[in-house]
């Protein structure tokens, strides 16, 4: 299972707990660890969305300090995907899918026409998200080590970051770890696919690019 199998993974818990949540303070203070710490070249997969408290997609939520953590990671070098949200809301209107120094990353699924993937209907949209991936049934394995499935952005997030990891390795290091975050995301956008994501309905795809990155290595 997964993408980068010869990937090594060093897992940061910012959860309070096993409930999910997590103080921004924390998300805060993990960024700008890895901003000071980590070497550039550094993939890292933040499968967390904000939302507002009444989950209203007109009503914004803005975190600045967490936008500046991502900055600052994102100009020492490290590449930072992002899961776009499942609400089915618009990336701009919140905090971290408005930013460019995230890659951000919404669902599909395969219930379409062959070769064509269309949003997953609670995939959020917005011209910030950078490519779509699959996000509807996926295989993961839980905490027990058990084959699930799963559907969420979170689920879409880690195949792109997997992604990159191979890119990393095919290119070679020192170039990921010298051509520049904003240079690596323009990179592995241009490996996409365009125009073969559609609306949930199967309608052309409305309100974010048509983008689909597969694994080419």
């Amino acid at each position: 299972m997964g993408v980068a199998k010869g990937a090594t993974l060093v897992i940061a818990k910012i959860t309070n707990g096993c409930t999910g949540y997590s103080d921004e303070s924390t998300q805060i203070l993990a960024f700008n660890w890895l901003a000071a710490n980590a070497p550039a070249g550094t993939i890292v997969n933040f499968s967390l969305a904000y939302s507002n408290a009444d989950n209203n997609c007109f009503t914004p939520f803005f975190s600045l300090p967490l936008e500046n953590a991502i900055i600052a990671a994102h100009n020492a070098g490290i590449i930072v995907v992002v899961a776009a949200g499942n609400d089915g809301c618009d990336t701009a209107n919140f905090s971290p899918t408005n930013i460019p120094q995230a890659f951000v990353v919404g669902a599909t699924t395969q219930l379409r026409l062959p070769g064509v993937d269309a949003k997953w209907y609670l995939s959020r949209t917005g011209w910030n998200i950078s490519t779509f991936s699959p996000g509807r049934d996926v295989r993961v394995m839980d905490q027990n080590g058990s084959t699930i499935t799963a559907s969420g952005t979170s689920f879409a997030a880690p195949y792109v970051a997997g992604i990159f990891a191979i890119a990393c390795q095919t290119a070679g290091t020192t170039y990921c770890k010298t051509r520049g975050t904003a240079n690596l995301y323009t990179d592995l956008r241009n490996t996409g696919t365009l125009n073969t994501v559609t609306n949930s309905d199967g309608t052309p795809l409305t309100g974010a690019t048509s983008r689909f990155i597969r694994q080419q290595w």
